[in-house]
């Protein structure tokens, strides 16, 4: 039987108002086997990631006349509603922290895998960052616009910190001497020191994403999603220096561990910048699969990874030449992947099935996919790397994988501490 297409222009609406229009078709014809075909007007970056990155199945055409988005109501099951347990990330100790509702951090015993304790933070928590002593915890708060330091020796806040607005993604330089929070509205980056006082203001371009900072900390490029650039900022004073034209609508960055090139991947082009770092200059282009989102480098520099959102999977290259070598099928919407501690296991979260998939690093073969809580997302490793945390936002649970027996644990409920 062949898919009722539903037809609609949306040329004249703002981008807010298309993406509100596309989330109100879902909901009408979910389940009934329908396409949704919006005429756009121009190139519709914010729209499309905007939804991939919620984890609706959508697409980018081009008509006679016009771009048109294209959305499947039954191709994916979105992120909806909760705002429970996205980012995680876990301490020396053991320690697990993830965000969670009503404005809190919940802190988990790694050992005893039970919820301990919640810590009241700004409105709308959306990402964790630890510092690499592992003794702050910093939490973008995007609807309060600050950011909150928490001590981890004690978990108890010792600051809040003003930002643009809806920072998201806070990144901590290596040498731990300051901490970027980019802002998307304000077309800024905040700049502070590990204690929380500002550095600077530092303006980009159009819709910035995830910034990274390179090993030796001395650059950090942030990229632009809708000024399809990636502007690079000198660690030392926090000044621009340059903005280096990438592909269409870059998302995230990935350095290789001995700071030759920096890996810009281009969610609405499908492919992958090469930037050396020694000039700031584009080397080379890795073509990748639909919605390239993540990228990452193992860590012997060897291979370089990216994650499909739309086309699910991950495009392998070997980091000598940039050549792409394997294509490794995964589940729907892989929002995100993280490595192993040993350097053996690739573990990707698919969003849109609520599951997870383990990867042989060696063979680039699947090896497991384990059903989790609803709408995995970011990935933690224990210290001694044999079991990885997922923060499940949808049913906003804390997923616990054993890797050597490629099973699932447990599920904590990370907003709600046992009676």
């Amino acid at each position: 039987m062949s898919s009722q297409t539903v037809n609609l222009d949306l040329a004249a609406l703002t981008a807010e108002q298309q993406v509100a229009r596309l989330k109100e078709q879902y909901v009408a014809l979910r389940g009934k086997g329908a396409i949704v075909r919006a005429r756009v007007g121009d190139l519709p970056v914010r729209q499309y990631i905007s939804m991939l990155e919620r984890g609706y199945r959508v697409a980018l055409e081009r008509g006679d006349d016009a771009l048109y988005l294209v959305l499947y109501p039954d191709g994916s099951m979105p992120r909806l509603g909760l705002r429970g347990a996205h980012s995680i990330v876990c301490d020396r100790d053991g320690r697990v922290y993830s965000n969670t509702t009503e404005n809190r951090v919940a802190v988990i015993d790694g050992s005893t895998r039970r919820l301990v304790k919640h810590i009241a933070v700004g409105d709308d928590p959306s990402h964790l960052e630890l510092s690499h002593d592992g003794r702050k915890l910093y939490v973008a708060n995007s609807g309060s616009n600050d950011a909150t330091i928490i001590d981890t020796t004690n978990d108890q806040v010792i600051a809040t910190v003003s930002t643009g607005r809806r920072p998201l993604l806070p990144c901590v330089a290596p040498d731990g001497n300051c901490v970027y929070l980019p802002s998307g509205p304000d077309k800024t980056v905040t700049v502070i020191s590990g204690k929380g006082n500002l550095r600077k203001t530092v303006p980009v371009g159009l819709a910035p994403h995830d910034i990274a900072v390179s090993p030796d900390s001395r650059w950090a490029y942030q990229p632009n999603s809708a000024s399809h650039t990636v502007t690079v900022i000198d660690g030392r004073d926090y000044s621009v220096v340059g903005e280096v034209k990438v592909g269409l609508g870059p998302g995230h960055v990935a350095f290789d561990p001995e700071n030759r090139f920096v890996y810009v991947a281009n969610t609405v082009s499908g492919d992958v910048t090469v930037i050396s770092t020694s000039g700031h200059e584009v080397v080379a282009t890795i073509p990748a699969g639909k919605g390239s989102h993540l990228p990452a480098v193992d860590h012997d520099g060897r291979y370089g990874y990216v994650a499909n959102f739309a086309s699910d999977d991950l495009t392998v290259w070997d980091c000598r030449n940039h050549r792409v070598m394997a294509t490794i099928p995964v589940g729907i919407y892989p929002h995100f992947f993280a490595f192993s501690p040993d350097g053996n296991w690739i573990v990707v979260s698919n969003t849109g099935e609520s599951s997870i998939c383990l990867i042989d690093v060696h063979a680039h073969e699947l090896r497991a996919r384990l059903p989790v809580g609803a709408a995995p997302a970011h990935i933690a490793f224990n210290p001694d790397g044999e079991l990885a945390f997922i923060g499940c936002e949808g049913s906003d649970e804390v997923a616990v994988i054993d890797l050597d027996r490629q099973t699932i644990v447990e599920l904590i409920k990370a907003g709600r501490l046992a009676q």
